[in-house]
């Protein structure tokens, strides 16, 4: 399965967040399963426009407590991953002790943590499956993280 949409529309900059679990799984957001938003129904990162005067740092810090109610002190940022004409912001948190139990999940359908191997055959949003893999290859030397 691939990516289905576009963000065509967008007018900013967009940011994003990976936060790696104990178990070296990424969180990842699952879209609301409307037909009026680009990937409706598909697995995408949290994270949204940059506002306004924002900093990509600032906005992901807002994104993410507006999202999940997460409080991000110190993102890492790991790179660009252009879509569709407009750049992505990614950023990364490792959190070991970090359950979904510890979240409150307040756009989208829910999260889940995934390893590399687990979103294979997932309907992933915009370029996603990009960036999940290009943080394997980074931050685990190409391994796929835990089943």
């Amino acid at each position: 399965m691939g990516a289905v949409g576009s963000l065509t529309g967008k007018d900013r900059s967009q940011c994003g967040l990976l936060i790696e679990n104990g178990e070296g799984k990424v969180l990842l957001q699952l879209r609301d399963d409307n037909p009026d938003i680009p990937y409706p129904g598909c697995w995408g990162t949290f994270g949204g426009q940059i506002e306004g005067d924002e900093t990509p740092d600032e906005g992901i810090r807002r994104e993410i407590w507006e999202e999940l109610e997460y409080e991000l002190s110190d993102p890492e940022y790991f790179g660009n991953f252009p879509f569709d004409g407009y750049d992505i912001y990614m950023y990364r948190t490792v959190d070991r002790g970090l359950t979904l139990d510890d979240l409150t999940v307040r756009e989208g359908q829910g999260g889940r943590f995934f390893s590399l191997t687990e979103l294979e055959g997932v309907d992933c949003a915009a370029n996603c499956r990009e960036i999940v893999t290009a943080y394997f290859g980074m931050f685990h030397h190409g391994k796929s993280g835990k089943r």
